[in-house]
């Protein structure tokens, strides 16, 4: 396939054969011209077809412009293929009479004036882009060249196709600023599966690198749990030698002596005494979420320091678009950044993506092949589903030397209406999961691996991956977490001394349904768990005398408590502290209030007493007046059976139980001579469950009379409402457990009820 592509009217064929024939005297051999004997088309080829092949394929474009140029309607076609494609545009005047313009934003080159000079200046710049497009960069044939869903790394460089212009105005954008002066950072903004990582690793990097004489390139890094480790593991690396806890501290305190030492260092290590350092820091989303707080704020004041004014600094990083916003809200990040957006790729370029890494290791691919997975490509999670595609491809069918149509189809579901860039990582878990045959406690351990702990919810309610210790997983899930892991659809790797393990592209969360399935049914927790976190870190940062501000209240302790009872093992231990101390806090505090209100409250049982028993008569006294009509309306005062029940217990000494007792019989007596029809108040299951007089045990703790209750659909739960202005949630099947307890500031609870669902 040709590096340069010529495109000219068919009446310009003199200036097109000159212009190959230079081409080749300056040693730019490989060329397309359409009518070339050796390199153009065949008589009876499909020419059309193999134009647009060409254009896809080539590092750059050169356009004969003429008058005849702009007349034809197949020139313009193909510099619209050519600018489609991203690729870099030469438009070469080779009349004066040719008027216009080719596009206001491409510079043309006159050749009708000082032609020698004009085409030394198109010669060297074709090399510098050929140079850059391929590199000649070397290729470990041991390796796939499709990597599935983890991103491209450096050594995957001369398979990196697909973004030739966004490479290029990446370096463009980073020469200037390091020539020019301006922003240190420049941040590449772009959707999940946008292809961040990969651009910046195996298309930017490897070719500043190869400018030793201007760019000393630090290894690239994610953040993770220990941003400021990483940065200092990265520049150890680069420097080759140093005490990193010395760098470690200048770093973290940012003074300009040790910074101005270290790029001294560098520059001496690698003999660029004009070069400048280059930081580069991917996924930074991860700085929202996965990383250490603490270390977090250290991390960024350790790049405002390395990106002060006077050092030879820059950095580059990638992060996700939504991410753009808290980005921005950092307090201590003081360097200036400017954003550099990276759209989808276009579906022209899905050709080039495919053939391109095929070609490099010989594997021949079928246009129609080509031709379907460009049709299947229009979603969001295209890019990562293609390149896992095409690895489950390469690994199946790559020995045969050829891709074809059939294999491909066999990667879909037509009966469930699923392509196959959208059937294949669905069907390659379910594959892993159907070889393992796991039981019910395997699938349960799998699903506790990855909720909490491999997944949180982000502000714009995603599911997003994050790293975690493989330790600290349920052992059972490990066996089933490895297989994934030799799928490539988790990645499980060596970190600190740890071994941590993530999924290897969200498009894994998004197109796996049992996956899906466990995340929707865990989403209320997982996003309860990441304001937990947070409510952490603001505890252990609050100064000692404030600590008791940043603890749970109301609903959210009343929540934490129940996760705190019912999954303790998805809890940090930091966490499970902070939960107890909440809750003790609470109630010490419900303890002092009952203690000042207790001498008032005594003094109002005896009245109660007695109003109650009075109560009790006349409603007797009524309830044999009324007639059946207004028996069945009078079901409301069922309320005042279940007070005279439940209000004395709750406040009677241990000498009064037998008054007490009496009060609960009398309520049982009336409530027997109701219409017996159901109700949320008082049923049978009451009875059976706790026979009269045990009441007092269970509801004891309410500081004022219980005014309501109601049971849970199930019969488990007891709800009770209470002149305290608290409700209480009793666990009927084990008696013995506090409350959980939910206040409101405004009045007593007249009334609970249980909703049916």
């Amino acid at each position: 396939m040709a590096r340069i592509f010529i495109s000219h009217s068919s009446r310009d064929e003199e200036q097109a054969a000159r212009l190959i024939e230079w081409l080749r005297a300056q040693g730019l051999s490989e060329v397309f011209l359409d009518f070339d004997k050796h390199a153009g088309l065949a008589p009876g080829s499909d020419w059309e077809r193999r134009l647009y092949r060409e254009i896809a394929g080539s590092d750059a474009v050169l356009l004969v412009v003429t008058e005849n140029w702009f007349a034809s309607k197949w020139c313009f076609a193909e510099f619209t293929q050519a600018r489609a494609l991203g690729k870099p545009i030469f438009p070469l005047l080779e009349e004066p009479r040719a008027d216009g313009v080719v596009s206001p934003d491409i510079q043309q080159l006159d050749i009708t004036k000082d032609r020698d000079a004009n085409l030394e200046r198109l010669g060297t710049e074709l090399r510098r882009i050929i140079l850059a497009a391929r590199g000649d960069f070397h290729w470990d044939d041991t390796r796939s060249p499709f990597p599935g869903l983890l991103s491209l790394e450096e050594a995957d460089a001369a398979v990196y196709f697909g973004r030739d212009d966004d490479v290029r105005r990446l370096i463009e954008r980073l020469n200037a600023r390091r020539i020019q002066g301006g922003a240190k950072l420049v941040v590449v903004l772009g959707a999940s599966g946008s292809g961040k990582s990969s651009l910046l690793r195996a298309g930017v990097l490897p070719r500043l690198r190869r400018d030793e004489r201007h760019w000393i390139v630090l290894p690239a890094f994610r953040p993770q749990v220990h941003p400021l480790d990483e940065l200092v593991q990265a520049i150890s690396a680069t420097q080759g030698h140093g005490d990193r806890q010395r760098l470690r501290s200048a770093l973290s305190g940012g003074a300009g002596g040790a910074l101005n030492a270290l790029v001294h260092d560098l520059r001496a290590a690698h003999k660029a005494n004009e070069a400048s350092i280059l930081v580069s820091i991917d996924q930074g989303e991860e700085l929202f979420g996965t990383a250490d707080a603490k270390e977090t704020q250290e991390f960024w004041t350790a790049v405002s320091g390395l990106l002060a004014a006077d050092l030879p600094t820059m950095a580059i990083m990638t992060i996700r678009s939504d991410y753009l916003g808290q980005l921005q809200q950092v307090a201590n990040l003081e360097a200036a950044f400017e954003e550099f957006s990276l759209k989808p790729l276009p579906l022209e370029r899905i050709r080039s993506i495919i053939e391109g890494p095929a070609k490099v290791v010989g594997l021949g691919v079928d246009d129609d092949m080509v031709a379907a997975a460009m049709r299947d490509a229009a979603t969001d999670d295209a890019l990562p589903l293609l390149a896992f595609t095409l690895r489950e491809l390469y690994d199946r069918f790559g020995t045969s030397g050829r891709l074809t149509l059939q294999q491909y189809e066999a990667q879909g579901s037509p009966s469930e209406g699923l392509s196959p860039l959208e059937n294949a990582v669905r069907q390659r878990a379910d594959e892993v999961l159907r070889e393992a045959k796991p039981d019910d406690d395997d699938i349960r351990a799998l699903k506790g691996a990855f909720i909490p702990a491999m997944v949180r919810v982000n502000a714009e309610g995603e599911y997003v991956r994050r790293p975690a210790d493989l330790e600290n997983l349920p052992a059972r899930s490990h066996a089933l977490l490895d297989r994934l892991a030799a799928a490539r659809l988790l990645v499980i790797r060596s970190e600190h001394g740890r071994r941590v393990v993530e999924v290897a592209h969200e498009a894994l969360l998004r197109k796996w349904p049992l996956l899906r399935s466990w995340l929707d049914e865990e989403r209320e927790f997982l996003i309860g768990k990441d304001q937990l976190e947070q409510d952490v870190l603001d505890w252990e940062s609050a100064p000692q005398s404030q600590k008791a501000e940043t603890l749970l209240s109301g609903l959210k302790r009343t929540r934490a408590h129940e996760w705190l009872l019912e999954r303790p093992h998805q809890l940090t231990e930091t966490e499970r502290a902070f939960i107890r101390e909440s809750v003790a806090y609470h109630e010490a505090e419900q303890a002092r209030k009952r203690q000042v209100t207790r001498r008032v409250q005594i003094g109002s049982i005896a009245a109660a007493a007695v109003l109650a028993l009075v109560a009790i008569i006349a409603v007797i006294q009524w309830r044999s007046a009324v007639s059946e009509r207004q028996q069945a309306q009078d079901l409301r005062w069922t309320s005042i059976w279940k007070v005279l029940a439940f209000e004395a217990p709750g406040e009677l000494q241990a000498g009064d139980d037998d008054l007490a007792e009496l009060f609960a019989k009398q309520a049982f007596s009336i409530e027997q001579r109701l219409p017996r029809q159901p109700t949320n108040i008082l049923d049978d299951s009451l009875y059976s469950a706790f026979p009269t007089g045990q009441f007092r045990h269970i509801l004891r703790g309410h500081s004022a009379a219980v005014l309501s209750i109601a049971f849970s659909p199930d019969g488990r739960k007891l709800i009770s409402g209470s002149w305290d202005r608290t409700i209480r949630i009793w666990d009927l099947q084990q008696p013995q457990m506090p409350a959980i307890v939910l206040s409101t500031p405004e009045a007593g609870i007249w009334a609970v009820a249980a909703s049916p669902d």
